[in-house]
């Protein structure tokens, strides 16, 4: 079962972002508890304006209900 369902990736939208800048900026960072912050709230974002737009199935949205 796919999570997502992405007919075409479209990388010039705003949605979409870098994961490797992400990264980088997840384990730049000296906090850990502020990484862990960052970390979470990059997964969440990954779900959420995929959901907006329509590609994400209800069984992960569910998980953060």
């Amino acid at each position: 079962m796919a999570l997502l369902r992405c007919s075409k990736i479209q990388a010039d939208r705003v949605y979409s972002r870098a994961v490797n800048n992400l990264r980088d900026l997840i384990l730049a960072h000296p906090d850990t508890k502020k990484k862990v912050n960052v970390f979470s709230l990059s997964v969440y974002g990954l779900v959420v304006f995929p959901k907006a737009l329509g590609h994400v199935d209800e069984a992960v949205t569910d998980l953060f209900d």
